[in-house]
C-alpha cells in the first residue's frame, strides 16, 4: 500500500501591515493614477456645472470608480477639498489679471470685468460663495503653498491704495465691489435678467390696464429689455462714479493732500 507523503507546512502569511497599501503602477484600464493636485483638478471641472457644496467625497469617488476612502486619503477632510478648489479658483482669477497701472480706475473696471466673466464659466462657485462664509476668500493651505484669495485681496486693495484711498474707503470699496460681482454673477449664471423671460414679462404687463398701473406698463418694455450685460456695464459705472466721488463729498474717505512749503507758516 502507497503511503501518502505529508505536504510540507505552508509558512504563515506576514502580519497585514496597517494603513495604505504602498501604490504600484497600474495597468490601462485599472485604477487611475490619482494625486491630491488630479482630484482638485477634478472637482474644479464639475463646479463649473454644479455649486460647489454639492460635490461631495462620494460623489468625485465615483467620477474616477475608486472606493471613497481613497479620496479621502488624497485629500483629507471635505472642507480641504472645498477649500482647495476655491484656491484653485482663485489662482486663476489672479494669473487672469493684468499688471497695475497707478490709474485706480482703470485698474478697478479690469478687474472687475475679468472676476465677472471668470465667475461666469465657474457657477458652483459663485452659488457657493453666496451662500456660505467659510472659504469664501481665504483658504486653508499647508507650508509653502501660496493662499490665493489673500493673493487676489492684496491686488484689490492694492488699486484703491495707489489711488490716494485712506485704508478705511480701501477696505470699504473692496467689499461693496465685492459684493457688486458676487449679485451680477449669480443673476448671470440663475439667468435673473429680465431679458431671459422677456416674452413672459411682456404678457404680463400687457395683461394688466395701463389706467390701473400707468407707470408699470410703461415702464414694462424698457425692464424686459435687460439684459446681464447691460445691468453689470451700468452698474459698474455707477460704482465706479460713486468712488470717485469719495474724495469730494466726504474728505475723511480719502487721504489728506500735503500742504505746499507755501501754505506751511
Amino acid at each position: 500500500m502507497e503511503r501518502k507523503t505529508k505536504p510540507a507546512p505552508q509558512p504563515e502569511p506576514a502580519p497585514r501591515r496597517r494603513g495604505r497599501p504602498p501604490r504600484v503602477e497600474s495597468p490601462i484600464g485599472a485604477e487611475p493614477m490619482l494625486s491630491r493636485n488630479v482630484l482638485i483638478d477634478r472637482a474644479a471641472e464639475m463646479a463649473k456645472r454644479m455649486s460647489l457644496d454639492q460635490i461631495s467625497m462620494v460623489q468625485l469617488a465615483k467620477e474616477f470608480g475608486v472606493a471613497p476612502g481613497l479620496i479621502h486619503y488624497y485629500l483629507g477632510s471635505r472642507d480641504d477639498l472645498i477649500s482647495g478648489v476655491l484656491n484653485k479658483y482663485y489662482r486663476e482669477r489672479v494669473e487672469r489679471l493684468a499688471p497695475l497701472t497707478g490709474d485706480w480706475r482703470h485698474d478697478v473696471e479690469g478687474i472687475a470685468r475679468v472676476s465677472f466673466s471668470l465667475a461666469t464659466e465657474w457657477p458652483g462657485i459663485s452659488l457657493y460663495v453666496a451662500s456660505h462664509n467659510r472659504f469664501r476668500l481665504f483658504q486653508e493651505v499647508a507650508a509653502g503653498e501660496t493662499d490665493y484669495g489673500m493673493v487676489l485681496f492684496d491686488h484689490m486693495v492694492s488699486t484703491f491704495l495707489q489711488g490716494g484711498f485712506r485704508a478705511e474707503a480701501a477696505a470699504l470699496a473692496y467689499h461693496l465691489l465685492a459684493q457688486f460681482l458676487l449679485a451680477n454673477s449669480i443673476a448671470a449664471v440663475g439667468r435673473q435678467a429680465p431679458a431671459e423671460h422677456k416674452r413672459f414679462i411682456l404678457d404680463k404687463f400687457a395683461s394688466v390696464s395701463h389706467d390701473r398701473f400707468p407707470s408699470a406698463t410703461t415702464v414694462g418694455p424698457a425692464f424686459a429689455s435687460l439684459d446681464s450685460s447691460k445691468a453689470f456695464n451700468e452698474g459698474l459705472r455707477l460704482l465706479l462714479d460713486g468712488f470717485a466721488q469719495w474724495a469730494t463729498v466726504d474728505g475723511s474717505l480719502a487721504k489728506p493732500t500735503r500742504p505746499s512749503k507755501k501754505q506751511v507758516k
